[in-house]
């Protein structure tokens, strides 16, 4: 056993392998992986993010695009019923779209961890728009009444057919 080559340690990032795996097993995906087709530097890559949709990927992709050394930036989800989006990434001079992507989700924790904290600021200084609450159904069976149509529970006789 002393002939064995050292295992090479591979990044997360850079499995592909675990995009074969069906759906519809119980295998276990890796959050986010790189599809096959990479540039050998990794400055254009496909990344697979399980479990995400259009909420995801449409914020990264306009975080991204706003980095000056994106050349492209674009998302899809394959299918609807894939729990999955394809993120593609494209770097001018051969910049790293590994590097590029954790920058943006980073960039993306920290807008949203923003947002957050001034949320909860205006919730606790009362400093929002109070509005009353409205019986929708109640607004609804009145707007029924004056067009004259028949609401249930107005008149137990009534014929609603």
């Amino acid at each position: 056993m002393a002939d064995e080559a050292p295992r090479q340690s591979t990044s997360k990032l850079d499995n592909p392998g675990t995009l074969l795996q069906s759906v519809s097993t119980s295998q276990v995906h890796e959050k986010v992986s790189i599809l096959p087709g990479h540039e050998p530097d990794y400055s254009a890559c496909t990344f697979c993010l399980w479990q995400e949709d259009h909420t995801l990927g449409n914020a990264l992709r306009w975080i991204i695009m706003k980095d000056p050394d994106v050349e492209f930036c674009g998302y899809t989800a394959p299918h609807p019923s894939e729990p999955k989006i394809h993120l593609r990434i494209q770097m001018y001079d051969g910049l790293s779209a590994v590097n590029c992507l954790r920058k943006a989700l980073s960039h993306l924790r920290d807008l949203y961890n923003t947002i957050d904290k001034s949320y909860k600021t205006s919730l606790k200084n009362d400093n929002y728009i109070k509005e009353d609450d409205i019986d929708v159904k109640a607004a609804v069976d009145e707007t029924l009444r004056q067009r004259g149509f028949a609401v249930e529970g107005d008149d137990a006789n009534m014929d609603l057919s």
